[in-house]
């Protein structure tokens, strides 16, 4: 990691988050007051969370993104449609497992909610459909089809399982849906889809990267709702 980068990553990182830095100090002299031995510990972490935003931004950048761009241009130049579509399956899969914004939101709804909805529950059928979903995605960029087929029957369904689903498990639908589009995942798949739209002709390399996320973010929602459905017949 050239020290040039990681210096600029790290300007643009407390740039972005120091309003809401300024607004917590802010609250804290004026409102809050905690003892300085309990808001010590917030000032720490809160200098870990930058320093580790800045690190893991760098490494996406430098590892996550060309990987991913690279095994989508191999497996298109391979003509493998079905290992293209097994590996975008798996990594959704990994990745939302693997991501922070899921695993921290999905341990709160476990703290929160008492319908005893468990951690791995919650993590596992969002994972299960945001893979599910990202192979549809892969799929519409091999085969070049037009997002709103995707995204308006997509949501049209996610609509009717609102009217059905149980009330709890409305807004953990989609707030799962909102947290899988974190650092983990975004970088990867992405890339993944620009690697392939580069090598099929006929493609916009933004347009095609770009829908991943949109199309994949319907897969958690719907994923839970029925899943909150099942949860109910059973």
């Amino acid at each position: 990691m050239r020290l040039r980068d990681f210096k600029k990553e790290l300007k643009s990182t407390v740039k972005s988050l120091s309003p809401a830095i300024a607004l917590l100090f802010s609250f804290q002299i004026v409102f809050i007051r905690m003892p300085l031995s309990e808001f010590i510990p917030i000032v720490i972490g809160l200098l870990f969370t930058v320093s580790g935003f800045v690190l893991f931004v760098q490494g996406a950048k430098l590892g996550l993104l060309p990987i991913g761009e690279r095994v989508g241009t191999s497996l298109i130049e391979r003509r493998a449609l079905s290992m293209i579509l097994l590996f975008g399956f798996l990594l959704g899969v990994v990745l939302t497992i693997s991501e922070p914004d899921v695993r921290l939101l999905a341990y709160q709804i476990e703290t929160v909610m008492v319908s005893g909805i468990s951690r791995g529950e919650i993590i596992s059928v969002t994972a299960l459909g945001l893979g599910i979903f990202a192979l549809i995605a892969l799929i519409r960029i091999v085969f070049d089809t037009p997002i709103h087929y995707i995204l308006v029957p997509g949501y049209l369904i996610c609509l009717i399982l609102v009217l059905i689903a149980p009330e709890e498990f409305l807004v953990t639908a989609f707030d799962m849906g909102a947290v899988t589009t974190g650092p983990m995942t975004v970088p990867f798949l992405i890339a993944l889809g620009i690697g392939m739209a580069s090598v099929l002709g006929g493609r916009t390399r933004l347009k095609a990267g770009f829908g991943i996320m949109a199309v994949g973010s319907i897969g958690p929602i719907m994923a839970i709702l029925l899943w909150g459905i099942i949860r109910g017949w059973l």
